[in-house]
C-alpha cells in the first residue's frame, strides 16, 4: 500500500507544481484530470481491500466516495446549466473543492501505509 501512497503523492505534487505559477495554470487543470483518474483507480483498487483495514479508514474512504459524487452531479448539473453564474462558483466548483478533495485522498492514502 506504500506505493500506491506514493504514486498518489507523486500525481498530486505534479498537478500542484503548475497551479503555484500562474502562468502554467492551464497546464495544471489538465494535470489535476489526470490526477482525478489516477485517483479513481487508487480508489477502486483500496476498496478490495477494505476488509484489511478500521473502521476509521473505512469511515474515510466512505466521505471521499461522498464527496466525489456529489461533485460530480454538481459539476454535471452546471455544465446542463446555461446560467452558470459567476466565475468563481466555476473555479470553486472545477479546481479548488476536486483538489481539496484529492488533498483528502492523500491523507487516506497516508493513514491507510501508516496502518
Amino acid at each position: 500500500m506504500k506505493a500506491l501512497h506514493y504514486i498518489n503523492c507523486f500525481f498530486y505534487l505534479i498537478t500542484i507544481i503548475p497551479y503555484l505559477t500562474i502562468y502554467y495554470a492551464m497546464v495544471g487543470m489538465y494535470v489535476q484530470f489526470i490526477l482525478g483518474f489516477v485517483q479513481i483507480i487508487i480508489a477502486i483498487i483500496l476498496l478490495f481491500y477494505t476488509k484489511k483495514y478500521n473502521k476509521n479508514i473505512k469511515e474515510h474512504i466512505l466521505y471521499y466516495w461522498s464527496s466525489v459524487l456529489v461533485i460530480l452531479f454538481i459539476i454535471l448539473a452546471l455544465s446542463k446549466s446555461n446560467n452558470i453564474g459567476n466565475d468563481i462558483i466555476q473555479i470553486a466548483f472545477i479546481i479548488i473543492i476536486p483538489m481539496l478533495i484529492a488533498s483528502y485522498f492523500v491523507y487516506i492514502t497516508y493513514l491507510i501505509q501508516k496502518q
